[in-house]
């Protein structure tokens, strides 16, 4: 890839190549001028004119250095950075077509590129406070790390003084929280479906030393079919055996959280299992007038298992076991419920 910078008498032409970490720029990669390592201090700003790229500026020590290069070297540098390295100035590059959620921390948008008229998310969240900014970084490290057919695709991240943007991949479809509003009552072959998918993208991320700590149905994500199933949300995840502060949904936190004690992937197990006794019951495991009572409810941990006859309810009550050496983890949940597919043939 070639790439120019502009002087009095004449440009200065050299050549970029990617490391691991950094951008090398130079005339050859014996002779490096410029070193970028990727960090959230280390911005790009693409340069984007009429449908096509003509070149980028990279933020160094403060100040904007401007490299041109034409378009098709431009989207191979680009593809080759995107969810690596923080992009400046999102506008640049997308159309704001609307909100399509808020939440405590953010603001999620639909956007489409002016590049080639594709559809994507983009998570909006300030930077006003370190708590803010630390669910950004483990949104990010957490996207960044897991790659899995059911999480939902890191695409680019940008930064600004202000504020900073998560763009994933779009999903047409809607929420479990909403199919579960409008369908009561759902099969055990689809039951079946659901938790088998929520299983073994736990297992994985589990597997690869992660905990999503906020495991609800508005989470997770239908298509348009209601066949398959995408985890979305991973702003208060973080690494297993980590004390961190407090996170998850009141109705859905596993009750050792609420005692600040090391996060283990265990935790979510609860939170799916709070989801499972909502399909299967048609009612949240824990209710209240407030967010504030449901949680006081959450904390204590007192619930009644009354469906005895059905045939999940053993995964079930493992699942919401209060005894952490006594509830399962995602690897066995999975292995259950596929003894229990062959059992009853599904």
């Amino acid at each position: 890839m070639i790439c120019k910078t502009k002087h009095y008498f004449f440009d200065h032409q050299y050549k970029v190549f990617i490391e691991e970490d950094q951008i090398l720029i130079g005339k050859q990669k014996e002779s490096i001028k410029y070193k970028v390592s990727f960090s959230h201090k280390m911005l790009i700003f693409w340069m984007f004119q009429q449908g096509k790229f003509t070149g980028f500026k990279i933020l160094l020590k403060e100040k904007w250095k401007q490299f041109d290069m034409n378009h098709e070297d431009c989207l191979k540098f680009k593809k080759s950075l995107d969810g690596r390295i923080g992009y400046s100035r999102i506008e640049s590059l997308y159309k704001f077509q609307g909100t399509v959620g808020l939440g405590s921390y953010s603001e999620v948008f639909l956007i489409q590129s002016y590049l080639d008229n594709s559809k994507y998310i983009a998570k909006k969240m300030a930077i006003n406070s370190k708590n803010v900014f630390s669910l950004f970084n483990n949104e990010l490290q957490a996207l960044q790390n897991l790659k899995h057919p059911h999480i939902i695709k890191l695409k680019e991240f940008y930064m600004n003084y202000a504020d900073c943007y998560i763009v994933t991949n779009y999903i047409e479809g809607e929420s479990l929280a909403k199919f579960l509003r409008y369908n009561k009552k759902i099969c055990i072959k689809e039951i079946n479906s659901i938790l088998k998918q929520l299983f073994e993208v736990l297992s994985y991320i589990h597997q690869n030393g992660f905990i999503h700590r906020d495991i609800k149905p508005e989470n997770i994500l239908y298509n348009k079919e209601h066949k398959f199933i995408t985890l979305i949300d991973f702003g208060f995840a973080t690494r297993i055996g980590l004390q961190e502060y407090s996170a998850g949904t009141p109705g859905y936190t596993a009750p050792e959280l609420f005692d600040n004690v090391v996060s283990t992937e265990k935790c979510d197990i609860f939170s799916l299992g709070c989801i499972l006794y909502e399909i299967i019951y048609g009612k949240k495991l824990f209710q209240g007038q407030s967010l504030y009572d449901i949680q006081q409810v959450n904390m204590k941990c007192h619930y009644n298992l009354n469906l005895t006859d059905h045939p999940l309810h053993d995964l079930l009550s493992r699942m919401l076991e209060k005894d952490l050496r006594k509830r399962i983890i995602a690897k066995e949940g999975l292995n259950l419920l596929l003894q229990f597919e062959q059992n009853i043939q599904i």
